[in-house]
């Protein structure tokens, strides 16, 4: 039976849209080994026949790859909103972010690789989609150009135009894509280790905000730093010691301090990096941080792009976390080494690493709170994406959790 002439996708097409879902489900979630293959992706949009096609493909490796977004966000959200609600959001996220490459296609070879840029800056840096545009392809530079930062994000972005314009460049891409694949170099996918920090991931479960009530802000202090106690925290030699996304709960003046005191006498020679919540302007909106102890100092740094919909609901919003989206995202340590500090849903985006490397940070911190997601495939594609870029720009990456 043939295909009819105008139907949109080829058995090339589907063919294509297989292979990149094939890639979404497996580049990622199965750690660093197999994570070469995401780069072939753009160029599989390359060899689409049509518009379709080609928006297809792409959506195919977005809705793959964030799978477990449907079970996780339906255990997110089942407070307040329903599992229909969670699927919406599941299905619009790729959807939305995949759109600059169904919009930016053409069938001109050569309009085609001035389209793939466009595509690439409209559905990652530029707003509204950066806010969306997750599991970039090129977060796997690093994958062949290992430490090379934007200079080899650059190079992958001008092999894509030219996949774009030839078929033969194409193919011979994706062989080299599938040699670092099958064959990579011995240790060149782990990311380095920094020295003097320690990572204490917990698992206390949904984590919700601080009451802003100082007796059970009190409790929350104490069963956090009882269950640290107990771990001998104390008694690491790292310097540093960094704890989980919103681990302190929602901080008012009060709680700042129950917190600073709480610190210093379990920690006193240390600088702690934890998760906290800061109420903003009237309170009812706060500022998603993760805040550095040292010396009785507190130094912030905010999330850049809190989750939409369930933290983030827009400019007019009287509730929810603030949009920082300008913020360069970095935190001085007190060695002074400069660290990018990337918080959960960040992870999954461009944007705010992008504007963090180009200041040049000595690492990367990147704190979570999973508890929603613990049983999905998100939790290791987040570390697989953070270590990819932190291979990329040549840094180390610490992760931290709370499961």
């Amino acid at each position: 039976m043939k295909t009819p002439q105008n139907f949109p996708f080829t058995k090339k097409d589907f063919a294509l849209i297989l292979v990149s879902s094939g890639i979404g489900f497996t580049g990622l979630s199965f750690g660093l080994a197999l994570s070469p293959m995401i780069l072939a992706v753009p160029v599989l949009w390359a060899l689409a026949s049509s518009r379709y096609a080609a928006f297809t493909v792409v959506f195919a490796y977005k809705l793959a790859a964030s799978r477990g977004l449907l079970p996780g966000a339906a255990v997110f959200l089942s407070e307040h909103h329903t599992f229909i609600e969670a699927a919406a959001l599941y299905f619009l996220m790729p959807f939305c972010a995949s759109l600059p490459f169904g919009v930016f296609w053409s069938e001109n070879r050569r309009r085609k690789a001035i389209c793939l840029v466009l595509a690439f800056l409209t559905a990652y840096v530029l707003p509204p989609f950066s806010l969306i545009g997750i599991i970039n392809p090129l977060m796997a530079s690093g994958t062949i150009f290992k430490g090379w930062g934007f200079t080899g994000i650059a190079i992958v972005l001008v092999i894509y135009a030219l996949c774009a314009v030839s078929r033969k460049t194409a193919y011979s891409f994706l062989c080299v894509i599938a040699a670092f694949a099958v064959l990579p170099p011995d240790g060149w996918y782990e990311p380095l280790k920094p020295e003097g920090i320690s990572a204490v991931d917990t698992s206390f479960g949904r984590l919700g905000s601080g009451s802003f009530s100082f007796e059970r802000d009190y409790e929350r202090a104490n069963m956090v730093f009882e269950n640290l106690r107990k771990r001998d925290i104390g008694e690491s030699d790292a310097e540093i010691i960094v704890l989980p996304e919103t681990i302190a709960g929602r901080l008012n003046r009060t709680g700042l301090e129950l917190w600073k005191g709480e610190i210093q006498k379990l920690l006193p020679d240390k600088a702690v990096i934890f998760g906290a919540e800061l109420p903003a302007g009237d309170g009812r909106k706060y500022d998603n941080a993760v805040l550095m102890l040292h010396d009785g100092k507190i130094t912030a740094s905010c999330q850049r792009i809190p989750v939409l919909y369930s933290m983030y609901r827009g400019p007019f919003a009287e509730t929810g976390a603030n949009l920082h989206l300008l913020d360069n995202g970095i935190l001085e340590l007190p060695d002074k080494r400069n660290t990018a500090i990337i918080v959960c849903y960040e992870a999954f985006l461009t944007w705010p690493i992008l504007v963090s490397m180009s200041h040049k940070p000595d690492l990367i911190i990147c704190a979570a709170n999973l508890w929603w997601c613990r049983e999905t495939s998100l939790p290791v594609t987040q570390r697989t994406i953070v270590s990819l870029w932190a291979n990329t720009f040549g840094v180390p990456a610490v992760f931290v959790k709370n499961i």
